[in-house]
């Protein structure tokens, strides 16, 4: 019998990875937060295994989390009014 081998990731190298591949195509793009991904993992809205306090996800299911992720809005600093 074959065992299956799996690339599990940490969930926050995971979103590094991805938002990394974002940034590349475009410099000024949003990117996804770790408090929401954190969320969606614990709601049981992205695919993850818990192990003790971490969760990790299968590299084959980055695709899959990067479009149900909602994306973060980027911070314009506030410019006083003069």
């Amino acid at each position: 019998m074959t065992e299956e081998k799996h690339d599990w990731v940490h969930l926050a190298d995971a979103l590094l990875e991805l938002n990394q591949a974002r940034l590349e195509k475009d410099a000024t793009a949003a990117c996804y937060a770790q408090s929401t991904a954190y969320g969606f993992a614990a709601a049981g809205r992205i695919p993850t295994e818990r192990r003790g306090r971490a969760y990790f996800v299968r590299r084959s299911d980055l695709p899959l989390i990067a479009s149900r992720l909602p994306l973060g809005r980027r911070r314009r600093a506030a410019v006083p009014a003069v």
